[in-house]
């Protein structure tokens, strides 16, 4: 029944001498071979919109009739989630009003995917039941989790139809009119006898469970029965699946910290460029090829992440539903066709199912995952201290010619009378002290390199001048471009696929800017704009100080664990090694 779906994300073929186009990766082949993971084409379009007719098809939908219970049965629709990120006609389909403020983890779940047979990932055949007046605690949630309930009023559009009921995770109350059905392991609710979200307006109470780093690094182990489930991989899963994952986690003192290091790999330190252009491949070695190729989208960073998960032992699914919409002026918060998304779910006893973001510029960095991880802060004793001095211990004697007078240098008789001799007593031994002197500076400075790097791109960036029409652009595009590293340093990856406009709203619903920090951003993004579409732009001024401005609103909100990273281990110092990979692959 799978190979009847047939092919429906393969693209569109490239014609002969067509240029590549898209962000420059750090190793480009000039081809594009299937970066995919694991029959994203079969299995992805089961959760994701649909603006045609529905997520499922007349024939086999929902769950059937019967007394509340029954099993889910799937079709797949034929949808290609690619199509709905590169769509130009992007159209709304949910529209929110939500009682939290920081809608950045305001995630809307549909569906998740457990099965994992080494090419595909669907759900798991599950029986469901009529939905409760309550729903129950997410499995593995402990009571010392801090959480706190959020309500959520959902509109889908008209055009919008939908079997499964895209909500926050993890429900504990859905308010809706029709037939529904409780799936209760993935917590979902889908339609039965045809019932879709087609126009539908419903609430929902959620809980925004906010684990520490150091519950999460603490975790116990989970049960055996969900450890036997949620780690199951294929013996086709290529080796090199594994071997990559062990090589990236390597060191790692806990399964959280193999999941952050993961999550960072893909998302910031492992080169990979988010594509939604890229041809499908199929079987076992897709995942090889995407490991290898390093682009795709929000399927295949999600697919990959969660299968090398499962290979260190950490219970991993695939979720598949919206990223975080867009506030609008009226206090809504609307969410389109674009935002269709795909994340992991990592199980971590105490906590639960809890969601991280491998895919490079889309949603949003969970902030759990950026402070430090346990033990990998500066200890105290590596910070210089105030009264610290480099001067010996112990002072040599001073010769009875300098008696009672001050010890500088020739001051008595002879040069060789008036210098401190080195330990050791011969002059060989000053070349070990100058060596090690050296090695020393060295040993300091390589972990200030970041540092240093992001000072010296600031400075060169916001230093320059917008007086002529020439100086106006370069000026409001090296302030936008200091800005977006900004904000990526501060956990919000930046999305080449915006307009200068969508971009700053999203750094600023991201940052939780204040709202002067958020004007000084659309000022910038203005300026920009001004260059991209202007016939002539306009000298501008203020711009440097309005990316110094958003710089100390993007800091205001965020812990102490990611301000220390942003200053010494910016993310967007990776630019350096992409830079350097590119000029090595053009030798």
């Amino acid at each position: 029944r799978l190979a009847q779906w047939g092919r429906v994300f393969g693209g569109a073929p490239r014609g002969p001498g067509t240029p590549e186009t898209g962000a420059v990766a750090p190793v480009r082949t000039g081809r594009r071979i299937g970066a995919v993971a694991l029959g994203v084409a079969l299995v992805v379009p089961l959760a994701l919109p649909s603006m045609h007719g529905g997520l499922l098809e007349a024939a086999g939908t929902g769950v059937g009739a019967g007394n509340g219970s029954g099993t889910i049965s799937t079709v797949n629709p034929l949808v290609s989630l690619r199509d709905n990120l590169n769509t130009n006609d992007d159209r709304q389909v949910l529209s929110l009003r939500t009682s939290t403020d920081d809608i950045s983890d305001l995630y809307l779940r549909i569906v998740s995917l457990d099965d994992f047979d080494g090419t595909t990932w669907t759900p798991a055949q599950r029986h469901v039941v009529a939905v409760p007046d309550k729903l129950p605690t997410p499995t593995g949630l402990g009571a010392g989790v801090r959480r706190s309930p959020v309500r959520t009023t959902v509109t889908a559009a008209d055009t919008y139809a939908q079997n499964w009921l895209p909500m926050p995770y993890p429900p504990s109350d859905v308010q809706v009119d029709g037939r529904w059905r409780y799936e209760p392991v993935g917590m979902t609710l889908l339609g039965d006898h045809g019932q879709t979200t087609r126009g539908k307006t419903y609430q929902v109470t959620s809980l925004d469970v906010q684990p520490t780093a150091e519950q999460l690094s603490a975790a116990p182990q989970p049960p055996a029965g969900l450890r036997s489930e949620y780690t199951k991989v294929p013996s086709s899963l290529p080796a090199v699946v594994a071997r990559t994952a062990r090589e990236i986690t390597a060191g790692a003192n806990s399964h959280y910290e193999e999941a952050v290091r993961l999550q960072d790999y893909f998302a910031v330190t492992g080169g990979f460029q988010y594509d939604t252009s890229v041809k499908v491949g199929r079987g076992p070695e897709a995942i090889a090829n995407f490991l290898k190729q390093k682009e795709g989208f929000c399927v295949h960073f999600s697919f990959a992440m969660a299968a090398m998960a499962r290979t260190l032992g950490i219970p991993a699914r695939v979720a598949v539903g919206f990223a975080p919409g867009t506030p609008q002026g009226d206090g809504t918060i609307t969410v389109n066709q674009t935002d269709a998304h795909a994340w992991p779910e990592l199980y971590f006893e105490g906590v639960g199912w809890t969601r991280f973001e491998p895919t490079p510029t889309r949603g949003t960095t969970p902030s759990y995952t950026q402070s430090d991880t346990p033990g990998s802060s500066l200890p105290d004793e590596a910070l210089p201290s105030r009264g610290a001095s480099s001067a010996p211990s112990a002072a040599s004697s001073p010769s009875e010619s300098c008696a009672g007078g001050p010890r500088r240098l020739q001051d008595c008789g002879s040069p060789s009378a008036a210098a401190v001799p080195l330990p050791g007593g011969d002059g060989t031994d000053g070349w070990w002290w100058l060596l090690s002197g050296l090695g020393v500076v060295v040993v300091l400075a390589v972990p200030l390199a970041p540092l240093l790097w992001r000072r010296r791109v600031r400075a060169r960036r916001l230093g320059g001048h917008g007086r002529t029409a020439q100086g106006a652009a370069e000026h409001a595009l090296a302030a936008w471009e200091e800005l977006a590293d900004s904000a990526w340093d501060h956990g919000i990856t930046p999305d080449g696929s915006l307009t200068p406009r969508k971009a700053a709203e999203r750094i600023v619903r991201l940052g939780r800017l204040d709202p002067a920090a958020g004007a000084a951003v659309h000022r910038v993004a203005d300026a920009v704009e001004q260059v991209l579409f202007a016939p002539r732009p306009q000298p501008t001024a203020g711009a440097a100080q309005d990316v110094r401005r958003v710089i100390e609103g993007l800091r205001a909100p965020v812990s102490t664990g990611t301000r220390l990273r942003a200053l010494l281990l910016p993310r967007s110092s990776v630019r350096v090694l992409w830079a350097v990979s590119a000029r090595w692959s053009a030798l």
